[in-house]
């Protein structure tokens, strides 16, 4: 888990609204949303454009790990009872998504939606972090600490959050009381989902997302308070189900 602990927000008309924590039970079962991050690192869980490349919105496609992780998730969230899942377009995205569906009895929609995409990193995606520093010296540095910033035909991390939470809220709204619905992206759509139900939208980059982990959003539906049950749960790989039995005997 990442530095934040569970905390709380209220959910307005147009944006989220800090609030504490409801003490009393609702009569109304909670809405869920389960978003999965089909975050990958390169050479293990994508195969990637370039060596220590930023890729952001491009599709490069999953590697046979970053395809096993996506399985084990996915079968690790049957519990869950989905009844619609959401994907980035991406087919590192949409990957994930179908096996959500796969995994679930009642095979649930699948859309897809546009906002959820990974964000644009524009002429630097695909290219070597030692090249973009070279031609553009201290860029990394001002990507990763300044909201604002855009890559040369990219988009700055403002703009992402901006898409991505009008795009959650609209799911939400979607979504009748007591059902739970899967939102299958990347590492900063995620991370920006996070940050603004735990009112720290600013501070979406010290939010620790694994590798295709999955944090879960629980929406009180007759009050609208929405808390973080858990924040980037990592799958467990049958290979590593298999070792730890070993290791105890059965």
């Amino acid at each position: 888990m990442g530095r934040f602990g569970a905390q709380s927000s209220r959910i307005g008309l147009a944006r989220l609204i800090g609030a504490p924590r409801r003490v009393l039970p609702s009569p109304l079962s909670p809405l869920k949303l389960l978003a999965f991050c089909a975050r990958a690192r390169a050479l293990t869980q994508v195969i990637p454009p370039a060596v220590d490349c930023l890729y952001g919105g491009m599709d490069v496609p999953l590697s046979e790990l970053g395809k096993q992780q996506a399985i084990a998730a996915a079968a690790e969230a049957n519990a869950l009872r989905i009844s619609h899942v959401y994907s980035s377009p991406l087919s590192r995205a949409v990957f994930g998504a179908e096996k959500v569906v796969e995994a679930q009895s009642s095979r649930p929609g699948l859309s897809i939606e546009r906002d959820l995409r990974e964000v644009d990193r524009g002429a630097w995606g695909g290219r070597p972090r030692t090249e973009i520093e070279l031609e553009a010296p201290g860029g990394l540095a001002r990507l990763k600490a300044d909201p604002e910033f855009r890559p040369p035909g990219g988009e700055s991390m403002r703009e992402l959050r901006n898409r991505v939470i009008a795009t959650y809220e609209r799911i939400v709204r979607a979504t009748p009381p007591g059902e739970t619905v899967a939102v299958v992206s990347h590492m900063h759509v995620t991370r920006a989902i996070v940050a603004h139900v735990l009112g720290e939208p600013e501070r979406d980059g010290e939010i620790e997302i694994p590798l295709a982990s999955s944090s879960l959003v629980e929406i009180d539906a007759a009050t609208g308070v929405a808390t973080m049950a858990y924040i980037g749960r990592e799958p467990v790989l049958e290979s590593a189900r298999d070792s730890v039995g070993n290791a105890w005997g059965g």
